[in-house]
């Protein structure tokens, strides 16, 4: 995980809170139990910036034995759980920082997010991202998975959230937006609205495989002219790094291209 991620995630669970100044290596759990709160969680930022979130884990569990209610510790233990891939555990910190905070804007954010992840639990995505947004109506990330929900819960309010996005002039160029829009209309036979979209996002990012693929998919299977989508699914080979989650996508496109091929469409 990168240091500008951890930084961005420094200030969204303190807001300033803890110096710079509080940098500290522990050596062991006996002297990490007598640091103090702001301590603790320093060092526990320190930990996750390297990518190291069992460590960090281990200094926000003394805080929250010690305060079961410290907000941001709960947040951050959240977070570190989930970094940790412990789903259960980051929902149930995120649950009671929620819980505790219901007016906070990053207990209710993060709580989201996590359901968010799980797509059994995306309903209940809703209700905390709603606050979270109540507190912060211009957040794009809110926006963005707001829509994203509401969008694969087939709920209409998605487009109301993609909207307010694509009003805000630093989301304008943004290839997931448009990218998500165009999914939005082509799934709903809009397919004026969905191929604006997709042309949006491919032009914001050409060199995204994914761009890409919608874009191509979009033109071959809902627009109807396989001979256009030809350059675009060949693109995306070219651009996919092949790897184990990509591996299947590749099979299906190398699959669709060999057909069009057998019809007669095979013009570079």
């Amino acid at each position: 995980m990168s240091g500008k991620y951890i930084g961005k995630l420094k200030i969204l669970i303190l807001s300033g809170v803890i110096s710079a100044t509080a940098l500290l290596t522990l050596s062991g759990c006996g002297k990490a139990r007598a640091l103090p709160t702001s301590a603790l969680l320093d060092q526990a930022f320190q930990d996750a910036g390297r990518g190291e979130w069992e460590k960090a884990l281990d200094n926000l569990e003394i805080i929250t034995a010690r305060d079961p209610d410290n907000c941001t510790a709960l947040i951050f233990k959240a977070i570190a759980c989930d970094g940790c891939g412990k789903a259960d555990l980051a929902l149930n910190a995120a649950r009671r920082a929620a819980k505790n905070a219901p007016n906070d804007f990053r207990a209710q954010y993060t709580l989201g997010r996590l359901y968010a992840k799980d797509p059994q639990k995306m309903q209940d995505a809703i209700t905390p991202l709603l606050r979270a947004l109540q507190r912060r109506p211009d957040d794009g990330n809110t926006l963005l998975l707001l829509g994203r929900c509401a969008a694969t819960l087939k709920l209409d309010s998605a487009v109301k959230y993609y909207r307010s996005l694509a009003a805000n002039r630093h989301y304008r160029n943004c290839a997931e937006l448009w990218n998500e829009m165009g999914l939005y209309y082509a799934e709903r036979g809009q397919n004026r609205q969905a191929a604006a979209c997709f042309v949006k996002a491919y032009k914001a990012a050409p060199s995204r495989p994914l761009i890409v693929l919608n874009f191509a998919t979009f033109i071959d299977q809902y627009a109807g002219e396989q001979q256009r989508s030809l350059p675009f699914y060949k693109q995306y080979l070219r651009l996919a790094v092949p790897s184990p989650g990509s591996e299947t996508r590749r099979k299906r496109v190398e699959a669709r291209l060999e057909q069009l091929q057998a019809n007669g469409i095979n013009r570079p």
